[in-house]
């Protein structure tokens, strides 16, 4: 190599080190940015409900709100309220109060629009509010931060969600943002990456980018008449002057600029990571995410294993590489996390080097930026939505198809399904319930408590007595029938995962990750392995294992 072309080589490093260099720092600017946003707003988004005062009573569906001063104002959608009633109110905190609802516009020639809603909360006491911003300063592009209640999700505490501003006004006057929204989170408040409130949740569309916002300026045009407990079908006549942004011309400067819009993208390099696996389900071919480890063994030798989605890994896996099937084969499952690893015969270029120490895996931190790596080498962005918590099992409770007489003991029988499990073994309303696997039942809460400890495909065996004959049988439990909606927020790319609930220690990231495509991993921004996806949950949420969890169930494998 001659000197003029070693100089342009290290030229061309020097300039390529740089722009990386460049990038980390505007990442980690726009990470503190949402970082502080985080921190104004959080503690002012609540979770509301109707509540009836004499019978002391929920009566409402779950929606969101914000507060936006000390003295409890808080900002919402009409369609959620009605005016001179009550509701309940609660903070991150975990504080409660009462609040009485106040005016709502409805437009009675254009239903659903504006669908402006104000409550006040009628408890003394200075309560945490978020600064209200100016839906006038918007730009397309402008980063936005979403923090409210799904109610799919039903947790106490509010999920984040970021995304850009779509379009600063449409044809219905409403703002459109990416930050995705589903039911339970109308009403929630939309902000600026100042952490100021710029629009409130009122309506989705099918596709994950439709989210409608009621701009904020509305509120603050009608702020006195809203103070009122009255229902308006048309715009108050009473307005209020709405000043001018103070902050206008540094918002259109930090938009135009792009400092932050930057390209969330990780510098760390692992080679291949994500793959496709291929197996049969149910008698039908399947494919799931699958991710690539190595863990090193005795401190010289070095293992790979694939970790995938155990509910739909079925017989024969494979791996497709570079045209040719190579045969996996399963060494452990975690039926509670969902998780199945898997060993191969070869070596494969790539893949994420296990750390041993559990005690030093990357921190759950909601409002912290991440991506996934998907098995085509995309890397889809994302932000972690929650702090741990756990999902009960609902959907994913195995069917069995009966029911018991309530309170009883000894316990009898007091419904069989139609073609159930149940009804194919035999079983008769009336009967005796005797033990389950061996566990004596003896009073009708041991049913319930009992069944929820198995999954769909469990085979059972059940005991009981009918007409005086003891029977004994095993019994193969199916999976739930699930219900069927035709609302816009069930219609996203992908569907939910089947398994999606049952997991005591879980995250919720914000990426759109399709259900074939959970057991892909999730990383920061400094390329740490933050954990793997394991369940499309909803619109709004897909559900993470830990890294923690991850690493302990392969390393004890």
């Amino acid at each position: 190599m001659n000197i003029r072309l070693k100089v342009l080589t290290l030229a061309f490093l020097l300039l390529m080190a740089s722009r990386v260099d460049a990038q980390k720092r505007q990442i980690k600017k726009y990470q503190h940015q949402i970082d502080e946003a985080v921190e104004k707003a959080y503690p002012a988004s609540v979770r509301i409900w109707g509540f009836d005062l004499k019978q002391n009573q929920r009566n409402s569906g779950q929606f969101s709100g914000v507060v936006v001063s000390a003295d409890g104002y808080i900002l919402t959608a009409a369609h959620t309220t009605s005016p001179g009633k009550n509701y309940k109110v609660f903070f991150p905190d975990g504080r409660e109060c009462i609040a009485i609802a106040l005016g709502r516009i409805d437009n009675k020639d254009t239903p659903g629009i504006p669908d402006v809603g104000m409550m006040k909360i009628l408890d003394k006491g200075i309560w945490p509010f978020a600064e209200l911003g100016y839906s006038s300063s918007l730009a397309k592009n402008e980063p936005c931060i979403s923090i409210s209640y799904p109610e799919s999700l039903d947790q106490k505490l509010p999920t984040l969600r970021s995304g850009r501003i779509e379009e600063v006004k449409n044809k219905y006057g409403f703002i459109r943002s990416s930050c995705k929204m589903e039911p339970g989170d109308s009403g929630g408040p939309l902000f600026d990456y100042m952490g100021r409130v710029i629009g409130l949740h009122s309506a989705i569309d099918t596709l994950e980018d439709q989210n409608f916002e009621i701009p904020v300026d509305i509120y603050r045009k009608y702020w006195t008449a809203l103070k009122q407990e009255k229902n308006y079908t048309s715009f108050p006549e009473n307005k209020d002057t709405v000043e001018n942004d103070p902050l206008y011309k540094l918002i259109q400067k930090d938009n135009k600029s792009g400092i932050y819009s930057p390209k969330i993208s990780s510098s760390a390099k692992f080679g291949n990571i994500s793959y496709l696996l291929e197996s049969t389900l149910d008698g039908k071919p399947v494919k799931i995410a699958a991710t690539l480890f190595n863990v090193t063994v005795a401190g010289h030798e070095t293992k790979q294993y694939f970790l995938s989605k155990n509910s739909l890994v079925g017989k024969n896996p494979v791996i497709v590489l570079n045209g040719y099937r190579r045969a996996l084969k399963v060494v452990q499952k975690d039926q509670n996390n969902d998780l199945v690893l898997l060993s191969f015969v070869g070596k494969i270029k790539g893949g994420i080097d296990l750390k041993p120490d559990l005690d030093n895996q990357p921190e759950i931190e909601m409002g912290k930026l991440l991506y996934t790596a998907m098995p085509n080498g995309r890397q889809l962005q994302g932000v972690i939505s929650s702090p741990v918590f756990s999902l009960p099992k609902l959907t994913s409770q195995a069917y069995f198809g009966a029911m018991v007489v309530y309170n009883s003991s000894p316990v009898y029988f007091s419904l069989i399904k139609a073609k159930s499990p149940a009804e194919v073994a035999g079983l008769k309303v009336g009967d005796e319930l005797i033990s389950i696997n061996g566990k004596k039942i003896s009073k009708a809460e041991d049913f319930s408590s009992e069944m929820l400890k198995f999954w769909p495909g469990d085979e059972v065996n059940f005991e009981w007595l009918s007409e005086g004959i003891l029977k004994t049988k095993k019994i193969l439990l199916a999976e739930k029938n699930q219900p069927h909606f035709n609302h816009p927020a069930e219609k996203f790319e992908g569907g939910k995962s089947i398994r999606r609930d049952g997991f005591n220690e879980v995250f919720a990231q914000d990426g759109a990750v399709k259900s074939t495509e959970c057991g892909t991993p999730v990383f920061d921004m400094n390329g740490n392995f933050v954990g793997i996806n394991i369940a499309r949950f909803s619109r709004t949420a897909t559900i993470c294992i830990s890294s923690k969890i991850v690493s302990n169930f392969i390393l004890n494998n």
